[in-house]
């Protein structure tokens, strides 16, 4: 296990922006929680682990050597040089059927197969002699033509490559899935053979229906779940986000890990970090057991639906409608699988071995409905969970989270979103600069507080944020670094109301009227240009 990471403060700054105190570090959680929580496709996330100039000099040391003990040829023709600089100076990104196959030596000699790999430099026949025996366990008939595409790809990939066993075999089975798309490249005796190791090997290797764990068996229909899918869905009610597996890549994996040591990292500095997570997600970060009832906050319809089958059950032996639930639950014809939705994989799952031949009756709808909450919440994206907790616990130790409900880390991570104006009122101070009249001063913080009342939910949560750098308030008043405070500076109806998001503090001329400060003071928090000032 990797020890929590160590760390004193987060320095952020903004380029062009002023500022790289506290208030700043908020306003970076909240647009990178912004950035993960996006429908968007990811990026590209290949090389994102590794150094690109320490991988080229891994390989330059890895194969120096063994071209001086080789003896390379420097025999051959000036085309043929130029043809081996082209092939590796624009290395893919991702795999492609274009890519010529890779003969391995069959002789002693190797003889046989020089000429048809004069396509490749010698430090990549290297690689690709050292590559070929892993690819051909996994896929024997097709091992040539994968080796000859894994080779095409980028130092920093192929480094991986040969590192991780894991990745290699994604990559292999993402190979497959292109050649069986296509028959351009295989004669029809090597095309049954692929087909029949393919089947036969139980990966499909493209959706994330063969990354979940499941205790009867799967079919994973084809879903759009790559390894660039979105983090995260909301399966429910809006604003509550639980993880996307899809294809849970290595890379992808790591994705979790890193929002689980940002959440970690907010809790450790007592930051509001606006990443809502269903109930169920923060239960599994606290290794607490899910239960059915957790679906309620998961999939509010579906929970209904499952519990009025439950309750319809709820009869004493003997009953004579007992009979009448009996032939209802013959007429849905309800057994133990599942249809997943494809932001969890797709396909078809059995809850229990050979679940897709055992009916439900109203005897075991109880245990029907149980591992059907479980699938939905767990299994689906465990090894997605698994990360973002390992990631928590990088930053802060197990026993931090000791004895807390899920209701108290929503609370500690996300604070409270509904802004009570009576408490904003209760935790904030005002400070004088106007010279003016106590009474004109109280008549411009009742002017204030009226506005801020009569603003709608996220009127007021862009106060806050510009205000504070987070668009949420802290569960108590000791969440504030410090508490939040109004400047009032001398009379001015040109200017916008500022704010230091550092000292959570807002910075308001005495307006004129009540009308202009309500129309400054949106105009400031909708801009969002002035909140590091």
């Amino acid at each position: 296990a990797n020890p929590p990471m160590a760390v004193n403060r987060v320095k952020v700054t903004f380029k062009d922006e002023p500022g790289e105190g506290s208030g700043v570090a908020r306003s970076f959680y909240t647009a990178l929680a912004e950035a993960i929580l996006s429908p968007d496709p990811l990026p590209n996330l290949d090389n994102c682990q590794i150094e690109l100039s320490s991988v080229r000099y891994s390989l330059y040391g890895q194969y120096k050597g063994r071209d001086r003990r080789g003896g390379t040829s420097t025999t051959t023709t000036s085309n043929n040089n130029n043809s081996r600089t082209l092939h590796r100076q624009n290395p893919r990104k991702t795999l492609s059927l274009d890519a010529r196959p890779y003969y391995h030596s069959s002789g002693s000699d190797g003889s046989s197969s020089a000429s048809n790999n004069d396509h490749m430099p010698a430090n990549v026949i290297q690689l690709a002699e050292s590559l070929f025996p892993k690819v051909q366990a996994l896929r024997p008939s097709l091992a040539c033509k994968i080796t000859g595409m894994l080779v095409e790809l980028s130092p920093a990939q192929l480094l991986l490559l040969t590192a991780s066993d894991e990745a290699l075999r994604q990559r292999v089975d993402e190979a497959v899935d292109l050649i069986l798309s296509s028959h351009r490249h295989l004669n029809d005796n090597e095309m049954d053979d692929s087909l029949e190791d393919y089947s036969n090997s139980g990966s499909g290797g493209g959706g994330g229906g063969d990354d979940s764990t499941t205790t009867g068996g799967s079919t994973a229909a084809p879903a759009p779940n790559t390894s660039s899918s979105a983090l995260f869905y909301q399966p429910g009610k809006q604003g509550f986000y639980s993880p996307r597996q899809a294809k849970a890549t290595p890379d992808r994996l790591n994705a979790f890990r890193n929002v689980g040591r940002l959440l970690g990292l907010c809790l450790l500095q007592n930051e509001l970090c606006p990443i809502s997570l269903n109930r169920h997600v923060l239960k599994f970060i606290l290794g607490q057991s899910l239960r059915f009832h957790d679906l309620a906050f998961f999939d509010p319809a579906l929970y209904e639906s499952l519990r009025k089958l439950v309750q319809q059950t709820l009869l004493k032996p003997g009953d004579p409608a007992l009979h009448e639930i009996e032939a209802v639950f013959a007429s849905m014809d309800l057994n133990f699988s599942m249809d997943l939705m494809a932001e969890e994989g797709g396909g078809t799952v059995e809850l229990c071995p050979d679940g897709r031949n055992a009916a439900v009756s109203p005897v075991n709808v109880c245990e029907y409905v149980r591992l059907y909450a479980l699938h939905r919440m767990h299994l689906s994206q465990l090894k997605a969970m698994q990360n973002i907790r390992e990631g928590v616990l990088d930053v802060i130790p197990a026993s931090s989270l000791d004895g807390l409900t899920a209701e108290d880390l929503r609370l500690l991570l996300n604070g409270v979103g509904d802004i009570n104006v009576t408490t904003l009122i209760w935790y904030t101070s005002f400070n004088d600069e106007s010279a003016e009249s106590s009474d004109r001063l109280n008549r411009f913080k009742r002017w204030l507080w009226s506005i801020v009342e009569k603003m709608s939910s996220q009127e007021k949560q862009d106060l806050v944020y510009f205000w504070t750098g987070s668009p949420a308030l802290p569960a108590s008043e000791d969440g504030f670094q410090p508490l939040p405070s109004v400047t009032i500076r001398p009379a001015d109806d040109s200017h916008l109301p500022t704010a230091n998001t550092c000292i959570s503090r807002l910075y308001i001329p005495l307006y004129s009227s009540r009308g202009i400060l309500r129309t400054k003071l949106l105009l400031a928090i909708k801009t969002k240009n002035f909140g590091f000032v």
